[in-house]
């Protein structure tokens, strides 16, 4: 039997939802965890698209790592990025402060992933992505500044400055488009009284025939269907080629006059899984085994989208979803705490919820265990009631409530504001 008398040192990288669930899930087991990530706030990715539309606060959607905590005696938190690993010292390598490096006993990447342009020229350097906190406050500075330049200027129009192609047909890309049509038709149209806002148009590309392609048909058509009553234009079966910063070719030929991209077409392994210097699959995504165990290292684990987990018969890796980093990460805790006690590992199993996307007021799709299938206001209604559950703490449920009251009752939107840092002036 090891010796437990000494606290194991568990080194978590990453306060995302899988990260936030193992370092839950360890409260009371005999470690000392150090929790690592380069931003000091755990980001409720979900509702990221309603930041960027104008919808919610960045800080409603965001909360800070030490808060989270406080009354969990076993947790310290590290500021830095992961720059690598030396496994032969059993040591994290950090990017700065005194102490460059952390030593472990178990170490659990939960990393994330971020944004993936498949090598199409000029997409990764024109298109706005919507994965970060930043990338959200980004896209909804960009959004209003076009509306800005459109209005000192009406000849932008002709030009497509108020056009807004998004790439990507999956739950992000609806809900973006769902959100922008709304924010133009309901919003906008009043703050730019001058301008002919009925000229802004949202186009969404999806390579596929459908959309949600995970989703059932009837779901994929009720979506599609909502989408085109919004007056969202849909190119299906189409991909984009190129992109500049006022034009997005498509495959089909014709070139969009465009002056925002916003890219929710999928994603990547973070980056750190290729400087770790482990095998890795489809998406840069890290191997593991059916324990979540990463190969060739038994002290180490990854989850979450960082990481190839698979499904109970291995023939398909799990999608990169919240509930599969959540799952494993209940999942990795258990395993620490049972090598710790000499007990036998075992497989993880991943239990499937349900998926859901919201499309705009009362209209949603879900799909729930049992073949339960959901549309419109009844959809509408759980997704609402599932993020402000399963939101992190009770000051941002409380103002994500209020904020969702206010926009439903007036038809309003609250933070359209353009933000950014301003230079200092010299004295």
């Amino acid at each position: 039997m090891p010796d437990v008398s000494k606290p194991s040192r568990v080194v978590i990288v990453g306060a995302g939802f899988g990260g936030l669930a193992t370092t839950k899930a360890l409260a009371n087991a005999p470690v000392e965890i150090t929790l690592v990530d380069r931003h000091n706030f755990h980001t409720f990715q979900p509702l990221l698209y309603q930041v960027a539309t104008a919808g919610l606060n960045a800080t409603d959607v965001a909360h800070a790592v030490r808060g989270i905590f406080h009354k969990q005696d076993n947790v310290e938190f590290r500021r830095a990025t992961v720059t690598g690993v030396d496994w032969s010292a059993h040591t994290v390598e950090l990017d700065h402060g005194a102490e460059p490096s952390l030593g472990f006993d178990h170490i659990v990447v939960a990393a994330g992933a971020s944004a993936s342009f498949f090598g199409i020229p000029g997409a990764a350097e024109h298109g706005l992505a919507l994965y970060t906190l930043g990338d959200a406050v980004a896209l909804r500075n960009h959004v209003l500044e076009r509306f800005e330049a459109a209005d000192a200027d009406p000849a932008l129009l002709d030009d497509g400055v108020l056009t807004f192609a998004i790439v990507g047909g999956g739950p992000t890309g609806v809900e973006v488009a769902g959100a922008l049509s709304e924010l133009f038709a309901v919003v906008l149209r009043k703050d730019f009284r001058a301008l002919d806002v009925s000229r802004a148009r949202v186009v969404l590309i999806e390579m596929a025939d459908t959309l949600l392609t995970p989703f059932a048909p009837i779901s994929q058509r009720s979506a599609a269907e909502t989408l085109a009553g919004m007056g969202v234009e849909l190119r299906l079966g189409e991909a984009v080629t190129s992109v500049t910063a006022t034009r997005v070719a498509l495959r089909s030929g014709e070139e969009l006059k465009a002056h925002t991209l916003i890219w929710a077409a999928g994603v990547q392994a973070n980056p750190l899984a290729q400087a770790l210097g482990v095998e890795t699959g489809r998406g840069g995504r890290i191997v593991v085994g059916p324990d979540l165990r990463i190969a060739g290292h038994p002290e180490a684990f990854a989850i979450g989208d960082v990481a190839g987990s698979r499904s109970a018969t291995g023939d398909e890796l799990l999608p990169q979803l919240a509930p599969v980093a959540i799952q494993g990460g209940h999942h990795v805790a258990k395993e620490i705490v049972a090598s710790l006690e000499g007990r036998p590992s075992k497989r993880f199993r991943y239990r499937d919820k349900g998926t859901m996307a919201t499309i705009g007021r009362r209209a949603a799709v879900a799909e729930l265990p049992l073949g339960v299938k959901l549309r419109g206001t009844p959809a509408w209604l759980a997704w609402l009631g599932l993020h402000l559950v399963t939101l992190v703490g009770f000051r941002n449920r409380l103002s994500v409530f209020l904020n969702w009251a206010w926009n439903y009752v007036t038809w309003d939107r609250g933070p359209r504001i353009i933000l950014r840092p301003e230079e200092r002036r010299a004295p």
